[in-house]
């Protein structure tokens, strides 16, 4: 018969393996999610040089059904797999993981919801020809905007206490690389594939018990 001891080490251990996994999800997502946009950006773009209306007609549609579903996979990396897994670090270690948790579900969640409200503020202001409403939106989605920073600040954290928790050069740099991602976009997505990378490792390494839980 296991000991308490024993049991809760086993738990800790499966739901650290449980939130790698999420995370690990979250990020091959978010790394097919770029790739569908790009991809499908450059196939319009060098359409567009070949001057024929009808191609570029139907790449565009293309590239608007591609968006579609790059917005759909990021919605479920963010929501089913990303948050989660924070939560779930959050309950093996909350002092480290706690306020990473928390401000990924106020940017992920509030912020981008109030966007999602302001863009039909501004949408329906545009309809109806009412500036006032028009601006009322853009300043919601100003509000959006900041909690939509925080998330990603959030992010940052979580990357940073990820490299703590498991002493991880990987995750340091994949953090480093979500703050330059500000400015320049690509560095997000070489610092998902690097989570990717680094998040499989850490599963095997805790599988084997190179690392301890």
């Amino acid at each position: 018969m296991s000991s308490p001891e024993v049991a809760s080490t086993s738990k800790q251990r499966e739901n650290v393996l449980t939130a790698l996994g999420k995370l690990r999800m979250a990020s091959l997502l978010l790394i097919i999610a770029t790739l569908i946009i790009a991809i499908s950006s450059l196939s319009l773009s060098i359409t567009m040089f070949t001057f024929n209306i009808l191609n570029i007609l139907v790449t565009a549609i293309g590239l608007l059904i591609a968006i579609l579903i790059s917005l759909i996979l990021i919605i479920v990396a963010v929501y089913a797999f990303l948050l989660p897994s924070a939560k779930r670090f959050a309950e093996w270690k909350s002092t480290e993981f706690s306020t990473a948790s928390k401000l990924l579900r106020i940017g992920y969640i509030w912020g981008i919801t109030i966007l999602i409200l302001a863009l039909l503020i501004i949408i329906a202001g545009g309809v109806s020809m009412n500036i006032g409403v028009v601006f009322g939106g853009i300043a919601i989605a100003v509000i959006g905007g900041i909690l939509f920073l925080i998330g990603y600040i959030g992010n940052i954290i979580y990357f940073f206490k990820l490299r703590d928790a498991f002493n991880s050069t990987i995750f340091l740099v994949a953090a480093i690389l979500l703050i330059l991602g500000i400015f320049i976009t690509i560095s997000q997505f070489i610092a998902w594939i690097l989570a990717f990378i680094e998040t499989k490792s850490i599963e095997s390494k805790i599988s084997s018990e190179a690392i301890q839980i």
